[in-house]
């Protein structure tokens, strides 16, 4: 009998578009199951983390930044890109430190994903219980805008009002709600 988790897809060809150390675009030639051959676009995203942060004042934190490609401000859970030899609980505590200033006394993993079907990235999804740094841990002001401390009444109003459009931080958002942790 044929394992159903066996593919009988084929990559024939591999057509590099772009690629740099962030992302790449390629255009593969593949053969399908019946044999015939399409191209099939791929994403070569970096794995990365997305962390939903709560306080120990049960608020939730949520950055302030900018989107270049959608040229919009928006709110989002915090995240970023998991660095060579990081694993992705390390680059979650990393990330969460970074741009937020808090510090995360307690790291909880939820679920992996990839962001969408052409996308091969892996997003690893966090909860963070975290503190106040009285250090003052310096905030990357290239990337982050604001930090605010959000009950979950004024989140879930966001999201009904589509000021929280990310979808990984939307994800974050649901599952933290699923298990009963904020």
């Amino acid at each position: 009998m044929k394992d159903p988790n066996q593919h009988t897809w084929r990559q024939l060809q591999e057509r590099v578009i772009f690629r740099n150390k962030y992302i790449g675009l390629r255009n593969d030639l593949v053969q399908m199951p019946n044999g015939k051959e399409t191209e099939y676009a791929v994403v070569e995203g970096k794995d990365f983390v997305t962390i939903l942060c709560k306080t120990n004042t049960d608020s939730i934190l949520l950055v302030k930044c900018f989107i270049y490609p959608w040229n919009i401000f928006t709110w989002t859970a915090v995240g970023g890109v998991i660095d060579p030899g990081e694993t992705p609980e390390q680059a979650a505590k990393r990330e969460a430190e970074e741009e937020t200033g808090y510090s995360v006394k307690n790291i909880t993993f939820l679920l992996k994903c990839h962001p969408t079907f052409l996308n091969i990235a892996w997003n690893y999804i966090f909860y963070a219980e975290v503190e106040k740094n009285n250090s003052k841990i310096p905030i990357d002001s290239n990337e982050i805008i604001n930090v605010k401390e959000f009950s979950k009444n004024e989140i879930l109003k966001m999201i009904d009002q589509n000021d929280i459009i990310h979808s990984s931080s939307l994800l974050a958002i649901l599952r933290t709600q699923t298990q009963n942790l904020i």
